[in-house]
């Protein structure tokens, strides 16, 4: 979790262009159990509330992150997740994890992701084959306050983690 003295290096990517500072994400690990297991995340938190912050330009410009760290790293990003606790860009939900989306927000963010100012040039030298790759592992989690509570209690994840360390799990 950042900012963990230790997951700092690991979650931070520099910027395709290297222009810009280089940018985190939130949150970065390995998931455990079932098809998804020793897969790779990064995610990135937002507690909003309500629709009154700028969270469909934030998701666009996560969006070409994404876009940079698959760039820097592909072998370590198995999932990119947006976590959320209001839905955004209503309009387009349908749309947000679609490689079009990511060609989009990295034409947007051109400076930095491609290092290119002239548009012509730009929408030319995108990578559409890394804004697939990228498309394929996004995710949109949208939770809300409620859902914090469904957890198991502690001694019943006791109870699973001796079970899998009985099998020679983790």
């Amino acid at each position: 979790m950042n900012p963990d003295k230790f997951a700092v290096d690991k979650l931070t990517f520099p910027w395709a262009a290297g222009k810009k500072r280089p940018f985190s994400y939130d949150l970065g690990g390995l998931l455990l159990r079932g098809d998804l297991e020793g897969r790779g995340f990064y995610a990135e938190v937002k507690n909003y509330t309500n629709a009154s912050n700028n969270q469909g330009a934030e998701y666009v410009e996560y969006l070409a992150k994404c876009y940079c760290a698959y760039l820097d790293s592909p072998k370590y990003c198995d999932n990119f997740m947006w976590i959320t606790w209001h839905p955004f860009s209503l309009k387009k939900w349908s749309e947000l994890c679609s490689a079009e989306e990511v060609r989009d927000a990295v034409f947007l963010h051109r400076l930095n992701t491609l290092g290119i100012e002239d548009e012509a040039e730009a929408k030319a030298s995108i990578n559409m084959d890394t804004c697939i790759a990228v498309a394929e592992r996004l995710w949109i989690i949208v939770l809300s306050e409620r859902q914090e509570t469904l957890t198991i209690s502690a001694e019943h994840r006791g109870l699973i983690e001796k079970f899998d360390t009985e099998r020679g799990r983790r």
